[in-house]
């Protein structure tokens, strides 16, 4: 569909956007190279019912971050998750209760020099299950209740401003770079309706998330541009450098990995992997991705929900694999 583009780079909306970019040369992960396990069928906080959806890491402290969110679809469920505090393999630390927030798809954990500040989806729209319509962040706190509407004093708003951008934000962190990224949803129905983009995270914490903020911005392909299925569902995103990781997947199928390049436009990407990580968990269902920190080189991670027993009584499990070449 074609728009005139302004500017800025990007196409007036009412059509298709094009794309913007400014990021700088830099490595890419090895798929098929080494990597390890460091997490292996940990219950978290919440083992019944609710499914790991997102991760991320603390590592100056030690520490992993689960999101977790009730499943099946219960419509009684408004967007209720937990956050689970463990150590650096999967020991339960610690749990925070967030009521009426999302689906937990999309998590940062961005450390601080104490607790670390969670970036999340959030909604004063009551959502069910999974439609957080904003971007926010809060500071985790162990024990704690927080409610989206009742507790809006200890929720920072971060929504984006762009003019792509009509709903869904999900919040992923470069470490390396220092950047955050948000995938979202724009104004209409389209060839391809996701996009992504990128900021500094200086700017992303002061707010700054418009037009002139931007350091990228694309779309991401279809399922089919990819060469998947519909049923091959989004389970997370993270950046790294000139690049983003996205994870696709369905329980008990196959799960891949695919590297778009953020300079890159429209339905192109880089490659897609099929990963085996897991495959002998029942149940495994890809669930998040992130990078992980170790003396000071980035570790591609990602994770698989396992599952044991039928719905909504299920057993639910967390394992995270990673991969450490970067050239």
């Amino acid at each position: 569909m074609a728009a005139a583009a302004t500017a800025a780079g990007l196409a007036v909306y009412g059509g298709a956007a094009t794309s913007h970019a400014e990021v700088p040369s830099s490595p890419k992960f090895v798929l098929n190279g080494a990597g390890g396990n460091p997490v292996w069928r940990k219950k978290l906080h919440m083992p019944k019912g609710w499914a790991m959806q997102m991760f991320g890491f603390d590592t100056a402290k030690g520490h992993m971050y689960f999101v977790q969110h009730q499943a099946p679809t219960d419509p009684d469920n408004p967007g209720d998750l937990w956050i689970t505090r463990t150590d650096m393999a999967g020991k339960e630390l610690g749990a925070m209760f967030l009521r009426k927030f999302g689906h937990g798809s999309g998590m940062v954990v961005e450390p601080t020099s104490g607790a670390p500040r969670i970036w999340i989806e959030g909604s004063d729209l009551n959502p069910v299950n999974g439609a957080g319509e904003k971007g926010c962040y809060l500071t985790y706190k162990d024990g704690a209740t927080v409610d989206y509407v009742d507790d809006n004093h200890l929720i920072t708003d971060r929504t984006p401003t762009i003019d792509s951008f009509a709903k869904l934000p999900r919040p992923a962190y470069d470490p390396l770079y220092n950047r955050l990224l948000y995938r979202y949803a724009t104004h209409e129905p389209a060839q391809r309706v996701w996009r992504i983009a990128l900021f500094s995270m200086e700017d992303a914490k002061n707010g700054r998330l418009g037009q002139g903020n931007r350091i990228a911005e694309r779309a991401i392909p279809n399922n089919a541009e990819l060469g998947l299925s519909d049923k091959d569902y989004f389970q997370g995103i993270v950046p790294c450098g000139q690049y983003a990781y996205l994870l696709f997947g369905r329980g008990n199928s196959k799960s891949w990995i695919v590297v778009l390049d953020m300079n890159d436009t429209g339905g192109s990407m880089v490659e897609k992997f099929e990963t085996r990580a897991g495959a002998s968990l029942p149940g495994r269902e890809p669930e998040g991705i992130s990078i992980w920190m170790v003396d000071g080189k980035p570790r591609l991670a990602f994770g698989f929900s396992s599952k044991i027993g039928t719905d909504p009584t299920a057993t639910f499990e967390a394992s995270v694999f990673y991969k450490s070449e970067f050239v």
